[in-house]
């Protein structure tokens, strides 16, 4: 749970969203915090300017009331009201300079008759040329200094200058040639001021704050909301359809690049589900024809390996046939005059009938071993086919006609079905009916306690121009570990000695000369179908 946080909150800081919101944020705090600032220093200037204006119309209206104190010399009126006035709230001090910059009155009493320096703040600005200025603008009457109990103090000077009532006084030495008589010097306490300025400032700061916070939480919420989220949506949409889900598409109804963005991913998803879809439609249809393919090259194979081995034994079968022809002919011949003999010369008796009956025994099994022999030359030469247009119905039929006595013989009952139109093909009728009739012995013989052979004909479902001839039985069956050896010559399952095993091997041999293919179904209890599929065309009179 900690890691999955903790990925989350990485993935977050490092996302677009997160760094275009930490961007907005600060330039928003550094306008603000700017905006703040220059406003709070012109308030402070204007709030000084303000307060400067005041002390100097307070100095004004000082100067103004001390003005007939000093016009009569009243000197300690002039000293009292100078101490009423300092001690007004907010005033720090009251003094009046001569021109020499001597204090002649101050709040101070301490002060009274020191000389201050004429290159001191209060007195620079007048006197730092040759001359003394005779006015000086607003903005330079007024000066601030700090205390050194770290009180921020506004003096202003208003100069007192010569009048003609002070000049034309008989109290006074005053030439009226002198413009300025002396300075008065108010000094007020900016402690009220600095407090609500601090005031201010702390407002200002809390709405600087306050105004942040108002601004970046809708700020982070639009850009959760319109940035974040939908980029996030596409992020895990594109991992989703990386992972193999093609059918997710994402619902984004908007029509800024994001909503473009999100369609081309919902079309990008669907041309891969389509051609998803055709690659692997085309790749099952390819496995299928693979499959089909390898299977038919498997039958050609297995009908190459077949022909290889009927031609061998084939060459193998004439050389024993040749070879034993003529000993077995031999044979069969003496056999014969030495029953001539004995049926001659030997009087009739026990004696000769036993050995009559031991020359007939020789007799046939030497007939019988000259029609294996013969058997292995028909097999081994390969009869020439006759090919003509013939019906195979007609051929069905015959087969059965001639089987018939020995399926009632067996309690087995036989059909046919032809469903061939027209029902005539070009074959060696004579090898077909040899190949039919092969076949049904194999299935009389697998049926020994009776039971039932069709034989079907139809177009093969595989190839029109082919048609399957099927001979199916309820037999025995046949095991699989022999299936594949029933073609062979030689082979046989039966248990009667008198069986070589070359019935079989013969009808594939006629199904090679038709150009077509033999196929075994069967199953052990149930019954085999023997399946021969066979061209429709042939040329007529095409010997092999």
């Amino acid at each position: 749970m900690k890691k999955r946080v903790s990925d989350y909150l990485k993935d977050f800081f490092n996302s677009l969203s997160f760094k275009i919101f930490i961007i907005i944020s600060l330039l928003l705090v550094i306008l603000v915090s700017l905006y703040i600032t220059i406003g709070s220093r012109l308030q402070t200037e204007i709030l000084e300017d303000t307060v400067g204006q005041a002390i100097y119309r307070q100095s004004d209206l000082i100067k103004q009331s001390l003005f007939r104190l000093m016009l009569l010399n009243e000197r300690e009126e002039l000293y009292k009201t100078i101490l009423v006035m300092g001690n007004e709230p907010g005033v720090e001090s009251i003094r009046i300079y001569n021109k020499k910059g001597e204090i002649k009155f101050s709040v101070k009493e301490s002060e009274t008759g020191e000389t201050v320096d004429m290159k001191a703040e209060a007195c620079f600005v007048c006197h730092a040329a040759n001359e003394a200025i005779q006015s000086l603008p607003m903005q330079e009457k007024t000066r601030i200094f700090t205390t050194a109990d770290e009180r921020r103090v506004m003096g202003m000077i208003n100069p007192i200058r010569n009048a003609p009532e002070c000049s034309n006084a008989a109290c006074h030495a005053h030439s009226s040639e002198q413009t300025i008589l002396g300075v008065l010097d108010v000094q007020m306490s900016l402690n009220e001021l600095d407090q609500a300025m601090f005031k201010g400032r702390s407002l200002f700061y809390i709405i600087l704050i306050g105004t942040i916070f108002l601004t970046t939480v809708p700020l982070a919420l639009v850009i959760y909301f319109t940035i974040y989220r939908p980029i996030r949506t596409l992020e895990m949409g594109t991992a989703t359809l990386a992972a193999g889900d093609l059918d997710h598409r994402i619902k984004m109804q908007r029509k800024d690049e994001l909503g473009i963005l999100a369609k081309s991913f919902n079309n990008m998803a669907s041309n891969l589900k389509r051609a998803y879809t055709e690659l692997k439609d085309w790749s099952d249809q390819l496995e299928v024809r693979v499959k089909e393919k390898t299977e038919k090259i498997e039958l050609m194979h297995q009908g190459m390996l077949q022909v290889e081995k009927m031609a061998s034994l084939g060459k193998m079968a004439a050389s024993v046939a040749h070879e034993l022809n003529n000993p077995i002919a031999g044979i069969l011949t003496l056999a014969k005059l030495l029953q001539k003999k004995v049926e001659n010369q030997v009087p009739n008796g026990k004696k000769k009938e036993e050995i009559m009956q031991e020359l007939d025994l020789i007799r046939s099994e030497s007939m019988r071993c000259g029609n294996i022999v013969r058997n292995l030359l028909t097999f081994a030469r390969g009869k020439s086919a006759n090919f003509q247009e013939c019906s195979v119905d007609n051929v069905i039929e015959k087969a059965l006609q001639i089987l018939n006595h020995h399926f009632e013989l067996a309690k087995i009952e036989a059909s046919s079905t032809v469903e061939i139109e027209p029902a005539n093909i070009v074959c060696d009728p004579e090898q077909l009916l040899q190949a039919l009739i092969a076949l049904l012995v194999n299935a009389a013989e697998a049926m020994p306690d009776g039971g039932h052979v069709d034989v079907l004909a139809r177009k093969s479902p595989n190839d029109p121009q082919y048609i399957v001839i099927m001979v199916k039985d309820t037999g025995v069956g046949i095991p699989d570990d022999v299936k594949d050896k029933i073609l062979e010559p030689f082979f046989s399952t039966k248990e009667e000695k008198r069986s070589v095993g070359l019935g079989l091997a013969e009808v594939y041999g006629i199904v090679q000369r038709h150009k077509g293919n033999l196929k075994v179904e069967s199953t052990v209890g149930e019954g085999t179908t023997i399946i021969l599929e066979l061209p429709i065309d042939q040329e007529e009179g095409n010997n092999e």
